[in-house]
């Protein structure tokens, strides 16, 4: 083998190819360690970032079979307490799922139907869930395309939080 006048080894070219294959290798799963870290020390901890119902009539219309709709509001003492909790939880469900929705109180609305039609209206989504009034924060839950249960106050909600993130929570493993 040829040196060079510094004494280095002149290079065979199937190991230049060698070297360049694995550099190149590496580099690639560099990349890919850094997406999967990034993605899985990403919080999303905004409301903003997740899909907002806007009228009575989307919260049991999805076309999901099991998802999850949060009903908050920023003014809301609870929410805030228990909103890392949920949105950790939520984040999660998403990115496996995209079974999660939510429903800022403040603007959400009945939908324009046309004038021959009857709109869905609170009362009549208030009478689906079971419940008297829309108080945050609150959870519905969908399950095999059919309203499951409606979830409220804090300590039920993180309760509820803790059964998805387990993934014990039973209708969704059915």
């Amino acid at each position: 083998m040829a040196t060079y006048k510094k004494g280095y080894k002149k290079q065979n070219p199937q190991m230049a190819v060698l070297k360049t294959i694995v550099a190149i290798i590496a580099v690639v799963l560099i990349l890919i360690l850094a997406v999967f870290i990034y993605d899985k020390t990403t919080d999303w901890k905004d409301y903003s970032s997740y899909d907002h119902l806007e009228t009575y009539d989307q919260v049991l219309s999805q076309d999901k079979d099991d998802y999850v709709v949060y009903f908050y509001s920023e003014t809301c003492p609870a929410c805030q307490d228990i909103k890392d909790n949920v949105m950790d939880t939520l984040n999660d469900q998403d990115k496996e799922y995209g079974r999660v929705f939510l429903v800022d109180v403040d603007n959400f609305d009945q939908a324009v139907v046309p004038t021959d039609e009857q709109a869905f209206t609170k009362e009549n989504l208030l009478a689906a869930l079971g419940i008297e009034d829309i108080t945050t924060p609150l959870v519905v839950v969908v399950a095999n395309g059919e309203f499951e249960e409606a979830i409220t106050g804090k300590v039920n909600i993180n309760d509820f939080m803790d059964k998805l993130d387990n993934d014990s929570y039973i209708p969704f493993n059915e």
